[in-house]
């Protein structure tokens, strides 16, 4: 038996964190390579199995279609190609995109085994077969039909597709799991304090400056482009006399002799609580612009909320961090997921996986 290489590879994040890939530990996992028997269904056909649990073509082939576009953006990026034909067989500098596809989707496949066995073992799952989650899938969808039929009342999609279905499942069964880790792992407040001091040395946790700052707005007219354009034009002309050293009222006054844009103008403070009380619910991008600047500075045009902004800054003062009792509930979370995260690397790392080699060559990726 040998160990599988570790030759570049192109890594993911997956979210929900609970389908955590843990690529290096499957890098690691050592691999038993065998014939292909053939199946007279081919979507039963083992691609692997994982303690000899099936990983099968209709199990896997889900992955390969919601990692393609990430593989192509990857290929895009990295060497600017476009996909046409024998693109997925082509190498690129000795990387080929449908392998590099069938291992993103392998490495996810097995973590996510990995995780549904130990749910199995804990008595969590009564079973983890994907023939069983279809079945599962299908009765499911029964219901729910039904009960619109009768008029009753069904919370969430009328129909769950196959990998919202999947997901939901995956989710509370890992989610129990995590409980289970968590309360064999527990995290102390010792390892609370600690990483709280080493995030304050690296500069985390800090409290958003409190900053005052002259703004001027340039509404425009939402789907009209020459009003979009007039206002954004307007902005940059002011933008450039603001930092000129023209006051706020002069700007007012000049705009209102040569536009018949109706500017808004006045002072603002920006701090702590500005992302959650002032403007939209995306006013946090708003308060980024704000306490960016420096005292004396005056922010490039930007545009927020159907309008072009110019801001200067009149004031700012350091608040400095947050006290450990305000962040320990979000540092203790953060510990246990990575807690959770070693549990499953470890999970991968001694697993046992037995690839049918023909079958996954045989994998098609276009």
């Amino acid at each position: 038996m040998g160990k599988r290489g570790t030759k570049k590879q192109f890594h993911l994040q997956f979210k929900p964190m609970l389908f955590v890939i843990a690529a290096i530990a499957v890098s690691l996992t050592t691999f038993i390579i065998v014939g292909y028997t053939k199946h007279n269904n081919w979507e039963s056909s083992v691609v692997a199995t994982v303690n000899d649990e099936p990983i099968t073509v209709q199990e896997f082939m889900p992955k390969l279609v919601k990692h393609r576009a990430e593989v192509l953006a990857y290929f895009k990026k990295e060497h600017n190609v476009e996909p046409g034909e024998d693109f997925w067989t082509s190498s690129f500098d000795g990387e080929i995109p449908a392998e590099m596809l069938k291992k993103i989707a392998l490495d996810e496949c097995i973590a996510i085994k990995v995780q549904q066995i130990a749910g199995l073992e804990k008595g969590l799952v009564k079973d983890i077969s994907y023939s069983q989650f279809l079945e599962d899938l299908k009765n499911e969808n029964t219901r729910r039909a039904t009960a619109i039929a009768n008029k009753k009342v069904v919370y969430g999609p009328q129909q769950y597709t196959e990998d919202v279905y999947f997901a939901k499942l995956f989710t509370d069964m890992t989610h129990k799991l995590m409980d289970q880790v968590n309360e064999q792992h527990v995290v102390s407040e010792k390892e609370i304090k600690l990483y709280y001091e080493q995030a304050i040395a690296a500069n985390k946790y800090k409290k958003t400056d409190t900053v005052k700052v002259e703004k001027i707005a340039f509404p425009f007219i939402a789907g009209d482009d020459k009003s979009k354009t007039d206002a954004k034009e307007l902005a940059e002309e002011v933008q450039k006399k603001f930092a000129n050293g023209d006051s706020l009222k002069e700007l007012s006054d000049w705009v209102g002799k040569h536009s018949l844009i109706q500017v808004e103008s006045g002072e603002q403070i920006f701090d702590s609580t500005t992302n959650h009380e002032d403007y939209m619910p995306a006013t946090h991008e708003f308060t980024e612009n704000a306490v960016g600047l420096s005292v004396g500075q005056v922010s490039e045009v930007f545009e927020y909320n159907k309008a072009y902004y110019v801001m200067k800054c009149l004031e700012k003062s350091d608040e400095g961090f947050h006290k450990l009792g305000e962040v320990s509930e979000s540092i203790a979370q953060l510990l246990k997921d990575k807690k959770y995260i070693a549990y499953v690397n470890d999970l991968v790392k001694r697993a046992a996986v037995v690839m049918d080699k023909e079958v996954y060559r045989t994998l098609k990726t276009a």
